[in-house]
Parts: C-alpha cells; sequence; structure tokens
C-alpha cells in the first residue's frame, strides 16, 4: 500500500481522464484511485504514440514466436538458465567476462518478441512472462542505492549493473514503451503489475534528469539519454515532473550537436550515428504528433542524416564497418548480426531490420524516392543521382561506379574527431581502403568484435588498430596517439584530390598520424579506380630519414583464399569464385607476411557483428630502414592486362590499349596528357 499511495502522490488529477481519481485520492480511496489510473492507461487515446496495437498486427515474421519461445524458457543471448534469470550472473566469467552481456541482458531488447508474440496470438503466457521479469529485475536492482551514493556502482566492476545512463535510457524507450502498448489491455497486468511498472518507469525518469553525461561520455550516450526523459515526459503528462521540460532543451539542443553539418554524427561511425538518428527522430515524430513545436534545423539535420547513411550503402546494400560498427546489411530479417550488444536499439511495429525501417520513416516524412530505392534494395523508387560524395569535415570519402548490384565502390577512411573529443568507437584507420567489385567485398574492415569492458584486451586492441585495417602501421604505434593523452585520436588529413573524369576516379590523401614523433613521418596515400575494375594503390612514406623503421601495409581481404604465386604477385580468390591478382612492389626492398585467423601473432579476422570473428586472409607488406619508401599496390581481375614501370620519379600504368596513367608525387594524368 505505501508504493502505491507514494506513487498515487505523483499524478496530477487535472489532467483530462484522471479526474474521477483524483476525487478518490482525496478521500484517501487509495485502490479504488489506482484502478481508476489503471484503467485510464488501459484506455487513454493521447498523448500519441508512435504507432499502436493495431500498427502491430500488420507484423509478418516466421521466426518470432521462436524467439518468443526462446524468452519464455529463459534463453538470453544464447545462455539458458537453469531456471528464472538470475541478474545478476553472466556466463562469459570463463571466457571473455565481458560486461557488455550484462548490459545487454539489462536493455531488455528480448522483450519485443512477448510483445509481438502477444499481440499476433493473444496468448496471455507472454504478458505474464513480461509481467513476471519486470518484477523481478526491479527486485534484483533496486534505484535507491545509486540515487543516495553515486559511488554506488563503482563495486560493480564486473559484470556491471543496469543504472548506467545508456541502459536506464533504452530500457524506456526500446522496450518498456513498446511493451506497455501491447499489453496495456491485458487483464492480467493487474493493479499491483501497474503500480510496479509504473513506479519503476518514475525510477527511470527520475535517474535520467538526475544523471546527464553532458559532454563526459561519447555522445551516443547523451542522444540517449536526453531523448528518453524527452519521450517519457510526452508520454506520461500524468506524472509530475519535468521531464518534458529539461528533455525537450536537452534534445533541442543536442540534435544539432551531434551531428555535424554534412549530418554525420559526431563518433563518425554508421552503427551510433544509426543509435543518434533513430532517438532523435522518435522524439521529432512525438513532438510533431502531439503538436510540441521543433527547432527549425531538427529535421534538416535529420534528412541529412539519412542522406549520409544513404551514401555509404554498398551496391550489395550493406554498409562498411566504419570505427565500431558492425555489417548491417538492408536485405535481411535483422540488418546485423551480434550475438548481443548489436544495434538494435528501436522497434518498429511492422519491420524488424532497424536501418529499413529508419529509410522507411523518413520516406513516409519527406516522400524522397531514393529513400524507397533503399527500402526495396533496388526494386522500387530511384536511385541517388549522385555517386561520389567527399565528406572531408568528417574524413571520409566515397566513390562508386554506380548504384545497381553489379556496380563497384571504394571509400578512403580518413575519420576526424573534434579536438579533444574521446576517440571511444574510432578506430586507427587513416587511410584505410574499403573495396568492393561487383557486388562483393575485396578489401574489408575487420569490424568491432569486442569491446575493452572485455577481458580479450589483446583482441579489442588488435581490432582497434592499422593492422585490422587497409593503411600503413609503422614502428606499432598507433596513429594519432600522444604520449601522455589517452583515448584522444589527434589525426587530421588533408584531401589534395577527389576527382572523376573519363579516365579514372582518383581520392589522393595525406596525414599526420605519425607525425609526433622523434622522428616525423607523412603518409601520402593516392587510389585510382581505372576502367576494367584496375585498383591502383600508391603509397608515398616521407619524413625526415634519421632512424630506421619497422613500416608496413595491411591488406584485409574478404572472405575468400589468398596465395602468394611469386615475390610481390599473389592470386585473391574471393567467396563468390572470382580471381583477382594483386601486384606489389616498392623502391626498397620487401617482405610478405599472410595470415590467417591467427592468434599469435593476432591476424587475419573479422567480424561482422559483436561477440563473433572469422578468420580471413591478410597480406602484410614489410620494410625496415629509414624513410622515404614509395608503395605500388595493383589489384586487378585475373586476365586484365596491365604493364606497370616503377620508376624513381614517376609510375606509369598502361593497359593493353595502350591507355594508362601516370602518377608522380603530386599528380595523375593520362598517358594522353603526357604526350601532347
Amino acid at each position: 500500500m505505501e508504493k502505491m499511495i507514494k506513487l498515487l502522490n505523483r499524478f496530477d488529477y487535472n489532467v483530462q481522464g484522471l479526474e474521477e481519481a483524483g476525487k478518490m485520492f482525496e478521500n484517501q480511496e487509495y485502490e479504488q484511485c489506482m484502478d481508476l489510473v489503471v484503467e485510464h492507461f488501459r484506455t487513454r487515446k493521447s498523448p500519441i504514440y508512435l504507432f499502436t496495437r493495431e500498427d502491430m498486427k500488420e507484423f509478418q515474421d516466421d521466426h518470432i514466436l521462436d524467439e518468443a519461445q526462446e524468452v519464455l524458457d529463459h534463453k538470453i543471448y544464447g545462455y539458458q538458465f537453469p531456471g528464472d534469470i538470475d541478474w545478476k550472473f553472466n556466463p562469459t566469467g570463463e571466457t571473455s567476462r565481458d560486461n557488455e552481456w550484462s548490459w545487454s541482458l539489462y536493455r531488455h531488447i528480448y522483450w519485443q518478441p512477448l510483445a509481438r508474440a502477444y499481440v499476433l496470438t493473444g496468448d496471455e503466457k507472454y504478458t505474464k512472462e513480461f509481467l513476471h521479469q519486470m518484477k523481478t529485475f526491479g527486485e534484483s536492482w533496486p534505484v535507491d542505492p545509486f540515487v543516495e551514493d553515486e559511488h554506488y556502482g563503482e563495486q560493480f566492476k564486473y559484470p556491471g549493473h543496469p543504472w548506467r545512463g545508456i541502459e536506464t535510457a533504452m530500457r524506456i524507450y526500446c522496450s518498456w514503451l513498446p511493451c506497455m502498448i501491447a499489453f496495456r489491455t491485458s487483464q492480467i497486468w493487474d493493479r499491483e503489475s501497474w503500480v510496479r511498472f509504473l513506479s519503476l518507469l518514475c525510477d527511470h525518469a527520475d535517474y535520467l534528469r538526475d544523471h546527464y553525461s553532458n559532454h563526459n561520455r561519447s555522445s551516443n550516450w547523451l542522444t540517449m539519454e536526453s531523448g528518453a526523459l524527452l519521450i517519457a515526459g510526452i508520454m506520461f503528462p500524468e506524472i509530475k515532473s519535468d521531464w518534458m521540460t529539461l528533455g525537450y532543451r536537452r534534445v533541442m539542443h543536442e540534435v544539432k550537436y551531434s551531428f555535424d553539418n554534412d549530418g554525420i554524427h559526431m563518433e563518425r561511425t554508421p552503427i551510433y550515428h544509426m543509435v543518434a538518428a533513430g532517438i532523435y527522430l522518435q522524439c521529432w515524430r512525438l513532438c510533431k504528433a502531439n503538436g510540441i513545436p521543433v527547432a527549425p534545423y531538427a529535421l534538416p539535420t535529420l534528412e541529412k542524416a539519412a542522406d549520409f547513411l544513404m551514401s555509404l550503402v554498398k551496391p550489395d546494400f550493406s554498409t562498411p564497418m566504419i570505427g565500431d560498427a558492425d555489417r548491417d546489411d538492408l536485405r535481411t530479417r535483422r540488418c546485423d548480426t551480434s550475438l548481443y550488444e548489436g544495434m538494435n536499439l528501436t522497434f518498429d511495429p511492422k519491420d524488424l531490420n532497424e536501418m529499413r525501417a529508419y529509410f522507411r520513416t523518413m520516406y513516409q516524412i519527406t516522400g524522397k524516392k531514393e529513400y524507397l530505392y533503399f527500402i526495396t534494395a533496388g526494386k522500387e523508387g530511384t536511385a541517388p543521382k549522385k555517386k561520389n560524395y567527399a565528406y572531408k569535415e568528417a574524413g571520409i570519402y566515397v566513390m562508386r561506379t554506380g548504384w545497381k548490384k553489379d556496380d563497384s565502390y571504394f571509400h578512403l577512411q580518413c575519420v576526424q574527431l573534434e579536438r579533444g573529443e574521446k576517440s571511444t568507437h574510432s578506430h586507427n584507420d587513416t587511410g584505410h581502403l574499403e573495396l568492393h567489385i561487383k557486388g562483393e567485398d575485396i578489401l574489408t574492415d575487420s569490424g568491432r568484435y569486442i569491446y575493452n569492458t572485455s577481458c580479450w584486451k589483446n583482441f579489442r586492441h588488435y581490432f582497434l588498430s592499422a593492422k585490422a585495417h587497409n593503411t600503413l602501421y609503422v614502428d606499432d604505434h598507433e596513429m594519432g596517439t600522444v604520449p601522455g593523452v589517452s583515448r584522444v585520436r589527434g589525426v587530421r588529413t588533408f584531401c589534395h584530390q577527389f576527382e572523376e573524369n573519363e579516365q579514372y576516379q582518383i581520392i589522393d590523401i595525406s596525414h599526420n598520424g605519425y607525425v609526433y614523433r622523434e622522428d616525423p613521418i607523412y603518409h601520402r596515400r593516392k587510389v585510382i579506380h581505372m576502367a576494367e575494375d584496375i585498383y591502383v594503390i600508391d603509397d608515398q612514406v616521407t619524413g625526415m630519414g634519421l632512424r630506421e623503421h619497422d613500416i608496413r601495409l595491411y591488406f584485409n581481404f574478404a572472405f575468400g583464399e589468398l596465395e602468394q604465386k611469386e615475390h610481390g604477385l599473389f592470386q585473391y580468390v574471393s567467396q563468390r569464385g572470382c580471381h583477382y591478382e594483386v601486384i606489389n612492389m616498392g623502391s626498397k626492398e620487401l617482405e610478405y607476411e599472410i595470415l590467417k585467423g591467427s592468434e599469435e601473432p593476432i591476424g587475419g579476422w573479422v567480424s561482422y557483428g559483436y561477440g563473433w570473428r572469422k578468420p580471413i586472409p591478410q597480406l602484410a607488406v614489410k620494410s625496415t630502414g629509414p624513410v622515404p619508401i614509395h608503395f605500388l599496390t595493383v589489384l586487378k581481375p585475373e586476365g586484365v592486362f596491365v604493364d606497370i614501370q616503377m620508376q624513381q620519379e614517376k609510375t606509369v600504368i598502361r593497359k593493353e590499349d595502350g591507355t594508362g596513367i601516370i602518377i608522380t608525387e603530386n599528380a595523375v594524368k593520362t598517358i594522353e596528357e603526357d604526350n601532347q
């Protein structure tokens, strides 16, 4: 009774629909008052949410009931609890010892299948399980100790606790509110359970109000914390609070701070870009649906955010793994394949693929046919007219031959973070080349695999490093790091040329990633795409030449086989069986090493989703000595003829028909231009 009275004291009985409950409250008829409150929440028509229960009935999926059954059986993220869920147990204790498993448990994303299954079947077993798990979670992790002592959470180094801002926010907008929409009319959801739900909801929103990251953490936390607080304020006007006004101020400020003028999220990685864009899009939609004014820059910013994501999509409708990102796919049931800690951070009533649902929502808002093209994997809508994108502020450069499934694509990764911003989700990848030829990956980013919360820190370090990317690595020094400064990526890139003409496409960059050293080193990379899918990678490594250096170029190939045929000549067979030749040469003596799924030394791994890795071929090109050194790499389909003449002042690449290009330190021109 005490808990119920405490909750009833928080209601504003002047809100339409609560007038009779208010009379009961004044008369201290608390049980009758609570029954009227429950009936109000079961039947209310406003505020307007993102979707209705009727919308959820349109969902079609062959596997959702099986997923819901696993939740009923307490099989969560691959682990079978022997009985009830133990909210303080983490099954990775003897392996990766990864807090992310517990934090994923605390987010309650797996309640979503229960909600979907209930709407489709009407079977109250799903309601009972939802209410039971909510009860045991609340009993296991009350918020009070975390509120009363700001250092209380520090004792839970492993396996972590559920009252970080990020998990608190996710529970509200990813799980609890969608579950409320699905289950609220159920008579199984009784008075006691409503007291528990609304009390816990108050705990969550109050906690977010008082524990705001406010730029002390990477901004994806800010987006979720501010967005969830605003959503709670809009959706629960019956509760006396400042959630709405405070959440509103935070969101309308952060939506502009979190994205640059190209619409790119400040952490420069697609997965967290989607997190931020997704929650702010929810906020914008809720404000519009409920007559709340929005900032004039909000929708244009979110539209640019969608356009940026669209520009990254490869011909096979997947996204590149920039920074801490997974390989997300628009064509699949879900867009990612993480074992846990995945990107499933929103709820769409009709679609499990969040990226596809995101583009669908943007299409409904804007009517842009380009979004429809990606929703339908090219079957409807219109492909973007623009092919090439140079995001100089963010340091992301994309070129393609077109948007069809047999087109080719490459991008150069030169991410730039705001100075002083923690590099939590960026990698040491400046100059990284991602290459996709005729609908399949050839050179790939290795992904993220695991975070530092795991004890597998050697693998975290590897997947962050230049070795796991297709770029230069010097002296085991991670580019952009400065002695005495941690978690700040001090790399800036200059784009010398970004151009497409009748003969070739070129991206030409240089960066300062290895400059803050006793013997500064400069790296300039030109990537040139010629006809017939001939790719030329020209790497100039220069400097003062005061010391000996261990200089390496890494190339991480997608699934397939890589074999050395002779010195500097390699054959790569792709997953689809396409044959390519890789020709490498340098101005100094070179050595080569191929690794595939190696644990000592670590090399030759890819991770399409958090928590899993698979072997891929990795080529390391090695040179020892002072700079300068010049590397040249040509990747082409087997059978396509090229003649390569690497000279001291220039390199000539000539095709069978006599056409070609001449590369010098500062320029690229065609053979025809040189002959004029």
